[in-house]
């Protein structure tokens, strides 16, 4: 075990996206959580996506007092797929939530938060005054949130600004 986990938050929710980052046995321990002390909004320039009509915003999150967002943690991620992951989530920090701000759905899951050296979060500026969100790349993103429930996607719809 490495005491690493990360919280993915965007397409990562998506089954098969995730599956070509990290491996079945590492996904298989994801739960479930709400973020506390950030908001997730479409307001970051895709470096290689965009859509029909020129839109580029995808998903990003910075810290916001007051806030909250749901995302996926995933504990314990071996070196070498974390390195897979840090490749490509390279134009995004890696921030460590504490403990006391990820709050697992399942309170049955509170250990797995707290036996944690590390809850990492991607985040950046976002940059984009007026985004538009690139509509493929929202879909597959709600698409992903669907596959953890339908109070996760509800959760989600509600805490993405821009969906």
């Amino acid at each position: 075990m490495t005491g690493r986990g990360i919280l993915v938050y965007g397409s990562l929710l998506h089954e098969s996206t995730l599956s070509t980052t990290l491996s079945p046995a590492t996904v298989a321990d994801a739960i479930p959580v709400e973020v506390h002390g950030y908001r997730r909004r479409f307001d970051k320039a895709s470096a290689h996506r965009e859509g029909s009509d020129g839109e580029t915003a995808i998903l990003n999150v910075a810290p916001e007092p007051g806030q909250w967002l749901n995302a996926v943690l995933v504990p314990d991620v071996p070196d070498d797929e974390f390195a897979e992951y840090r490749e490509r989530e390279y134009r995004y920090e890696l921030v460590d939530v504490p403990p006391s701000d990820v709050l697992p759905y399942d309170p049955a899951d509170a250990t797995t938060v707290e036996r944690l050296d590390e809850r990492l979060i991607a985040t950046s500026e976002g940059g984009l005054d007026d985004p538009e969100p690139i509509p493929y790349y929202a879909a597959e993103c709600i698409d992903g949130a669907r596959g953890w429930g339908e109070a996760f996607l509800a959760d989600f719809l509600v805490t993405t600004d821009l969906v």
